[in-house]
């Protein structure tokens, strides 16, 4: 009944209870976080401060997000204030029973006058803040710029060439080369030789519904690539590019395929071994139905790895013919320049890849043909190599964009003489590649790592196989991995993939309708540490070298020069670390203002109860405990709020720094990175203004006159 009256005539003076008191105090700090809230989500939804308007590649700054970040320091600095009073009451009852009382008498003191301690704490944290902020843009953008060119170059050295005018690549010859240069004894490979990888890269297209997407295919040397290419583990999720070479070799596994090396052979094998001592080969074979200006093709694998093909003759007779091919003869094979072919004798033992027809009109039409018996004349005899009675070991080259355009099968419709089965060849008009037939496993779809623009144009997903087409014929892929960045790709650019460079060729062997290329380009590492102002690879020698080796250079990247011209830009980032800087000073010197002002007028308001402590018994030795714990608490706890602070607000307004001279995004994105030397300038500013407020209070107390203070106080 009197709690009922006290709050009627509470009502009737117009007093407000105690609740309603509170959500009025607590209003407008719940509003203003609420608006905050409201501009961060917004923020952290769209991912970044920058816009890129409709029919436009360039970015343009939204101003309204940047209130973002300043919206974020107002909001900390009010969340403190109101924190800080409940955290110090629950530190004085957890302390109280186990606590010294030096201790207990700070926390209790700082949850019953929290105000000016608060202030203090939030003004410390957002110099640290700003400190953290300021180290970090500078190194931030050196980094970008430093990433930059080694992404754009991929290697220490990247040398884009027209093609190697001997099998396996530059890399696979780069004993009889002089790649390295001046190496001191011990570094580099086998004997001075630096680490090298071969490459190929072609432009290609994403077939999706109703339209085609360019797109760019890297192949990359699996086995070499991690100890040659720069690679930063965020690409890829936190991966590293070791085992991202795994899953190119292996597939989404990662490892070695479980069959037995005997059956792994069976899958992946191509070709027939014919015997070293061949000197012709003969096909057995008819026309069933082909259309006229249709030749015959053979394709090999010399024993050095170079492919070539030759020209059987043209399927005219409607009889059984036997094709005959002198293997001293040369063909035309994928040893020479780039933009021309020339003729060359394959070194034996010839491996028999497959047969192929080909029209010598602009569009070819369908038709068939019948394979009887596929034969090697030896100086000992004739030897039957395989006899298309069955079609084991035979599949049909397969046009991937359009399957079922043609088939092999079992057939006795032309059987005539010894030929009782043979194999009949159909193939229909509109394909893509080499139309025939050839020797070797079953069709296997390369292990890819895609991008995200990838998946998202072929609306699919890791563990996917997708057709690439490329320009004379297309390849299955199975996404093997997603990744948002791989050296030299560009994502805003184009859509990528990358698979292995020694599965590519094979693939490519099988299905492209000229002899292969195989790599076009030359990656390089310095076997010396970075930073030491000096490079074991001498560009320009390495390029004379191949350029006398038959190499078509058309490119040079080195690393390291590249690094030098976009990092000693006087205008990349000079300018704001010193405003950084200056900001940060200035604010430091209100932060010690503040400290030495707030000890000067606290020393003196609490002199009393300095002076009634000592009476009590706390001695000179707690009397200073209980000065520096309050001071460095507050310390201690701005400089942490204040450095987690720096990083949270440097973290979201890192998009700003991403966009780079030409008004597009930076390729790759950048690393928040600080500058420990820069960060600890920071803080020991921050230590010396306390350090230097604490000795103050020290001298001040170790002056305290109790009988003065307390005839004073009475």
């Amino acid at each position: 009944a009197a709690a009922r009256r006290s709050g009627i005539e509470a009502r009737q003076a117009g007093a407000r209870p105690p609740t309603v008191s509170l959500l009025h105090r607590y209003y407008l700090d719940l509003v203003l976080l609420a608006v905050i809230g409201l501009v961060w989500w917004q923020l952290q939804s769209r991912g970044t401060f920058l816009v890129q308007s409709l029919g436009s590649r360039e970015l343009t700054i939204d101003y309204s997000l940047l209130l973002g970040p300043a919206l974020g320091l107002a909001a900390a600095g009010l969340i403190v204030l109101r924190l800080f009073p409940w955290a110090a009451a629950v530190l004085a009852r957890i302390a109280g029973p186990v606590g010294p009382t030096w201790l207990v008498h700070v926390l209790r003191h700082l949850s019953r006058d929290p105000l000016t301690p608060a202030m203090l704490i939030v003004l410390v944290m957002l110099t640290t803040a700003l400190g953290v902020m300021g180290s970090a843009f500078s190194s931030t953008l050196e980094r970008g710029q430093r990433d930059r060119a080694l992404y754009e170059a991929g290697a220490d050295l990247r040398i884009q060439h027209g093609g190697w005018n001997q099998p396996g690549g530059v890399a696979a010859n780069r004993n009889t080369i002089p790649l390295s240069f001046s190496l001191p004894p011990g570094q580099g490979q086998g004997g001075g030789v630096v680490a090298a990888a071969d490459a190929f890269r072609s432009p290609g297209y994403l077939t999706t519904t109703g339209f085609s997407t360019s797109g760019t295919l890297l192949a990359v040397d699996a086995d070499n690539i991690a100890d040659v290419a720069w690679f930063r583990d965020d690409f890829a999720g936190g991966r590293s590019l070791a085992d991202l070479s795994l899953t190119l070799k292996h597939g989404i596994s990662g490892n070695p395929n479980p069959l037995s090396e005997r059956e792994r052979r069976e899958v992946v094998a191509d070709g027939i071994l014919l015997p070293p001592d061949a000197t012709a080969l003969a096909l057995w074979a008819r026309p069933g139905g082909s259309a006229r200006g249709v030749d015959l093709w053979v394709r090999f694998r010399d024993s050095e790895g170079r492919i070539g093909d030759a020209r059987l003759g043209d399927l005219q007779d409607t009889q059984w013919s036997r094709f005959l091919f002198d293997l001293t003869t040369p063909i035309s094979s994928n040893e020479g320049i780039i933009g021309r072919r020339q003729s060359t004798v394959l070194k034996p033992p010839l491996e028999l890849i497959s047969f192929s027809v080909r029209s010598r009109f602009h569009e070819g039409a369908g038709g068939a043909a019948f394979f009887g018996r596929v034969e090697a004349e030896t100086p000992s005899g004739v030897t039957t190599v395989h006899d298309f009675s069955s079609t084991n070991g035979w599949h049909v080259i397969e046009d991937f964009r359009k399957p079922g355009l043609y088939s092999l099968d079992p057939s006795q419709s032309a059987a005539a003489g010894e030929f009782d089965v043979t194999s009949r060849f159909s193939w229909a008009s509109g394909g893509l590649g080499l139309i025939g037939i050839r020797a070797g496993g079953a069709d296997e779809p390369l292990p890819a790592l895609v991008s995200s623009e990838f998946l998202e144009v072929t609306d699919s997903e890791v563990g996917d196989t997708i057709i690439l087409g490329l320009s004379t014929y297309a390849l299955p892929l199975e996404i093997a991995a997603e990744v948002e960045f791989f050296p030299t790709l560009d994502p805003d650019d184009k859509p990528f993939a990358v698979v292995d460079l020694s599965r590519f060729s094979q693939a490519a062997m099988r299905y492209n309708p000229r002899p292969p290329r195989g790599a076009n380009e030359l990656w390089l590492a310095d076997p010396l540490p970075e930073g030491e102002g000096i490079s074991a690879v001498d560009a320009e020698a390495v390029s004379a070298t191949l350029r006398e080796q038959g190499v078509s250079v058309r490119k040079v990247l080195h690393a390291p020069t590249m690094v030098a011209s976009r990092v000693e830009q006087p205008l990349v980032n000079a300018g704001w670390g010193a405003l950084l800087v200056l900001l940060f000073l200035a604010v430091a010197l209100a932060s010690a203002s503040g400290l030495l002002l707030f000890s000067h007028l606290d020393a003196r308001e609490r002199q009393t109860e300095f002076a009634l402590l000592r009476t009590l018994g706390i001695s000179r030795g707690q009397m200073q405990r209980i000065l520096w714990v309050n001071l460095f608490l507050m310390a201690v706890c701005g400089v942490g709020l204040g450095t987690l602070l720096g990083w949270l607000i440097g973290a979201s307004v890192l998009p700003l720094m991403e966009v780079v001279e030409e008004g597009a995004r930076a390729t790759p994105s950048l690393v928040l990175t600080t500058d420990w030397q820069r960060l600890l300038v920071s803080y020991v500013i921050l230590a010396v203004v306390t350090g230097l407020c604490g000795l103050w209070l020290t001298w001040v107390t170790a002056k305290l006159q109790l009988q003065q203070v307390l005839r004073m106080g009475e």
